[in-house]
């Protein structure tokens, strides 16, 4: 992977203190060097459909309809290339990360429907985002070859790793000249007369603690990485270097405060949907564009992101004097609606409005900001109906229950147009776990589950108004082939992990898939001014009634073994597990639950003293997922169940357990 360098893996770290300071710029009157107009998607997670949305329009009328998809993002995109055109700007599109994982399409169809649609998609260039990593190197490396534009990760070194040495699509950086206002490949040496740009990728460096196989990689200081990626390339002679990251927006932040020389950098991971798009109950989140002054003094960082799932699409233009410095940077995310709007929230065909509503809305709908209504690509949108879209209709099998009202999933409470309890879904999957687990694999557990933890980012989708289908949990909602874990922890190393994970989910922009949502443990996490995170009113629910939280008690918890193994920011449970472990992970055989008994969770370092946590099984074999008779969706089977055993579930009334209160 490092072919076009040869020394970007022998780092050390830059890491210092660094006061972010930003600063808009004043645009310039004119502009005597290149011009470009950046377009940028990221974590559309195989989002290739449109997804149900709901906006209050005119006169405060509260409407539903669906945005995005794949068919609009390439409309869109080829309109924001012509229009660029037009106005004698070039252009790129770039693609922040985790194109994989998040839809029935990927469940059914994996790299392939990937490989597929993004070619037809016309990128210049994708981040390495840690959902590429869910089926495996081979598949990645599969992908990685196939599609028609580099996947880039200037820290990741991949010559120890057979399956992925010999990738040559998979670099660290891709070079552009311009030639007749379109941007071309090029290699170095390059024509110091003629406009070059460097493109470099920065994947996450604690990488093996978030994903299960990464092999033989190996995963390098994302700030040192980055400075000195920019510096061998502005000694080549070039000038003008974008960050293309799938590190999270406040990541992003700081990579700008702490590296000279990248002057946009276009991200993805946290799912950041810069802007305000309250209409549309999409929150409010940071202004689109921050520019962000380096560890010099001098110079600007650009930085962007544009949210999630193939829903909106972000266009930034950039100018730069002759010698290289920014002095345009804006721009805006824009929401790519549809047409077809409803009253009611089932979209069923009599709630449609026609005529003049229709054209009333519409209207009100066009004059948005940051909301452009898009036709579909009607060529894609045929490839998606004829080849993909049959088998997963067949996939989703029986009716388990029905929504009148779609129920959304955010991953921090308060977001997204959330109240300060967050995601009611993940609430009721939390419930559906620790049910599943108590009724039905009671057997395989030496003691009952006190209470159930799970990360939000285990949850991919929101749940959508109408019938519910068991393949709207197993392959949307649910996706993960993962066991439910049950292991003994103190009240202590509980109050410890909440105050780690929540913690590390406030910073602005910050990765929220690992806030923990709960059943049967309650508690409310308070803010402080400085920044400080209190725990208050933690309690467990024992016999009907709750009861404080002891430090000193041992509890059964339950939660994902992805989870339990220390990942996502949850090393707390790893750290319990060192030096041995009561745990069992429970799958389904020949469709009845069996546990596996893990004697402890090691942590083991690579060569550049990243970290990956690994389970040691009493079987030597461990989980046998790969077997046809085994069933690891577990999480997905619990909750099928428990909405069969309740069918009235969404008509009652589910008390809070999580509330978490913002600092004003």
């Amino acid at each position: 992977m490092q072919k076009q360098t040869g020394i970007l893996l022998a780092l050390t770290l830059l890491l210092g203190s660094c006061t972010l300071q930003t600063e808009r710029l004043t645009t310039a009157t004119a502009t005597t060097g290149l011009q470009l107009q950046i377009i940028h998607i990221n974590d559309t997670h195989s989002q290739f459909d449109a997804s149900p949305a709901k906006l209050f329009g005119a006169a405060e009328q509260p409407l539903y309809t669906f945005i995005g998809g794949h068919p609009r993002v390439l409309s869109h995109a080829r309109t924001l290339r012509q229009q660029a055109a037009n106005e004698g700007l070039s252009s790129l599109f770039l693609h922040g990360g985790d194109a994989f994982k998040g839809s029935a399409y990927f469940e059914l169809f994996e790299h392939e429907i990937n490989i597929d649609i993004l070619n037809r998609m016309q990128l210049d260039a994708m981040a390495l985002g840690n959902h590429e990593f869910d089926i495996g190197l081979e598949k990645l490396a599969q992908f990685a070859s196939q599609v028609n534009f580099p996947v880039l990760a200037a820290n990741v070194d991949s010559r120890a790793e057979p399956r992925l040495a010999k990738v040559e699509n998979l670099k660290p950086f891709q070079l552009f000249r311009l030639v007749d206002q379109q941007w071309q490949s090029t290699s170095l040496p390059i024509n110091l007369d003629e406009p070059v740009l460097a493109v470099f990728g920065l994947a996450l460096e604690d990488m093996r603690a978030m994903v299960p196989d990464t092999g033989a990689l190996v995963f390098a200081d994302e700030v040192a990485s980055a400075q000195q990626t920019v510096d061998y390339l502005q000694q080549q002679g070039v000038k003008h270097i974008v960050a293309l990251t799938h590190l999270g927006h406040q990541r992003d932040r700081t990579l700008a405060a702490k590296v000279n020389g990248i002057d946009v950098i276009v991200g993805g991971h946290s799912h950041t949907l810069l802007g305000d798009f309250r209409q549309w109950s999409l929150g409010q989140q940071a202004p689109y564009a921050e520019q962000i002054r380096n560890a010099d003094g001098k110079a600007i960082t650009c930085v962007v992101q544009a949210g999630q799932f193939a829903q909106a699409v972000g266009a930034l233009t950039v100018s730069f004097d002759r010698q290289g410095q920014i002095n345009r940077c804006d721009g805006q995310n824009t929401l790519l609606a549809s047409k077809q709007l409803y009253h009611s929230a089932l979209r069923q065909a009599d709630s449609q409005l026609q005529g003049e509503p229709l054209a009333k809305q519409l209207g009100f709908i066009a004059a948005l900001a940051r909301t452009a209504i898009t036709e579909e690509d009607a060529n894609l949108r045929q490839v998606l109906d004829e080849v993909y879209l049959p088998a997963v209709q067949q996939a989703y099998g029986k009716q388990i229950s029905a929504l009148e009202q779609t129920l959304s999933h955010v991953r921090l409470p308060g977001t997204g147009g959330s109240d300060q309890h967050g995601s009611l879904l993940a609430a009721h999957i939390t419930d559906g776990i620790q049910y599943w687990l108590n009724s039905r694999a009671r057997a395989e557990l030496e003691q009952p589950v006190d209470f159930t933890l799970l990360g939000a980012g285990n949850i991919r989708s929101d749940l959508t108004a109408g019938a519910v289908f068991e393949g709207h949990i197993r392959l949307e909602v649910l996706p993960f082939a993962s066991a439910l874990s049950v292991l003994t922890v103190s009240g202590a190393d509980v109050l410890a992990l909440l105050q780690q994970t929540i913690s590390a989910t406030l910073p602005a922009g910050a990765h929220a898939g690992k806030f923990p949502y709960s059943s049967h443990l309650r508690y409310t996490a308070i803010e402080q001014a400085d920044g400080r995170l209190v725990l208050t009113d933690v309690a467990v629910l024992q016999q009907g009634q709750w009861q404080a939280l002891l430090p000193e008690r041992q509890y059964r918890l339950a939660t994902t073994d992805y989870l339990a193994n220390g990942n996502d920011g949850w090393h707390k449970l790893q750290q319990v597990q060192q030096n041995g472990s009561d745990r069992r992970d429970i799958i389904l055989l020949n469709g009845q639950p069996k546990a596996f008994a893990v004697t402890r969770v090691r942590a083991e370092q690579d060569a550049s003293g990243k970290t990956a946590y690994v389970p040691e099984y009493a079987q030597a074999a461990g989980l046998p997922c790969q077997q046809t008779n085994a069933d690891c969706k577990v999480p997905a089977e619990a909750f099928i169940r428990y909405l069969q055993a309740y069918p009235a579930l969404w008509q009652q009334t589910r008390p809070a357990t999580v509330t978490l209160q913002r600092a004003p």
